[in-house]
């Protein structure tokens, strides 16, 4: 299929009396109608036919919605929502029909651009959702999913949103041509993100070859491990990762295993010190340091310094005498 062939809708969730989740960033039904019509401008600068269920803030009817993507014969259905959960929740999801293998493989195209912008909380069938049965996802011939984009409870979430609302309306458009196999045209290029510095949040198997999971794994990058990666210079998806003179690629589909925020700070020990297994005297060593070299916390809790040294922890009182800020 070519560029120009391909007809999507691409749906608002909630709408006039319906108004979804709402927060003191807004309401679901405003904010998924703003990034529908983004997304909707973007496919078709590139050529796209597209159909809207709304252009305004109106009621809607899933049924009708379901309806008109088939009497207009769409290739794929997108309907888009906003989460809402505690403060901390976050992250995107979408979801398929549950026994529908060109649902889920839709959904998984999608949620693998639109999680380069938020936690990956990966693609779940309909029939996990607490409101049952998805209809949009039900009422469709063409293949159809349904994005939860972000958690409009969440600051973070919102805060990604509203720098980021253009490229992520983008994402949810390249992730439908990469379920054709479609190409992004030369002129859409997606956006340029540059090096990075990235810190594992836990161990990472990093691989020998790029794109494929089983293959050797070339080394492990410790927790809190920093990494400078060009996110622009891809390999099947994968960057590549240099580290202490080993060389190995990891997917960038999950960048949600990494922060962008350093969460290291360094120390210098006041004395030879002797860090615990866990946070208890008197409990197993896990390392010692000598006086002068240093050392990085990661956490302060419960009188407690939780220190990391390569792949290994340790704990530490947190007093003055012995650690210093570098």
């Amino acid at each position: 299929m070519k560029i120009n062939e391909l007809k999507l809708a691409l749906f608002a969730g909630h709408g006039g009396v319906d108004p979804g989740a709402s927060s003191s960033y807004g309401k679901e039904s405003e904010k998924a109608l703003e990034l529908m019509m983004e997304a909707t401008k973007y496919a078709k600068s590139l050529g796209i036919k597209v159909i809207n269920n709304r252009t305004a803030n109106v009621n809607r009817s899933i049924s009708a919605d379901a309806k008109k993507a088939d009497n207009e014969r769409v290739d794929a259905v997108i309907e888009i929502h906003f989460d809402s959960a505690a403060e901390t929740a976050n992250g995107t999801t979408g979801f398929y029909c549950d026994g529908s293998s060109s649902s889920k493989s839709l959904a998984q195209k999608i949620n693998d651009r639109v999680d380069d912008y938020f936690r990956d909380r990966d693609i779940k069938p309909d029939t996990s959702t607490r409101h049952g049965r998805l209809g949009i996802l039900r009422e469709t011939s063409a293949p159809a999913m349904l994005l939860e984009t972000c958690f409009i409870s969440n600051k973070a979430d919102m805060t990604t949103y509203s720098e980021k609302k253009t490229l992520i309306a983008q994402a949810i458009v390249h992730g439908a041509l990469d379920f054709f196999n479609i190409a992004v045209p030369q002129t859409a290029p997606a956006a340029k993100k540059g090096k990075q510095w990235l810190y594992a949040k836990k161990n990472l198997g990093i691989r020998s070859v790029a794109g494929i999971w089983d293959s050797k794994q070339a080394f492990i990058l410790p927790q809190h491990a920093a990494v400078q990666v060009d996110l622009d210079n891809l390999k099947n998806n994968w960057f590549e990762i240099n580290y202490q003179g080993k060389k190995g690629y990891y997917s960038a589909s999950i960048l949600s295993y990494f922060d962008t925020k350093n969460p290291n700070v360094t120390y210098v020990c006041q004395d030879d010190l002797l860090f615990r297994a866990d946070p208890r005297w008197g409990g197993p060593a896990s390392f010692r340091r000598k006086k002068g070299q240093t050392i990085n916390v990661v956490e302060k809790k419960d009188g407690w310094l939780k220190c990391t040294l390569g792949v290994e922890y340790g704990y530490l009182p947190d007093q003055s005498r012995y650690l210093k800020k570098k």
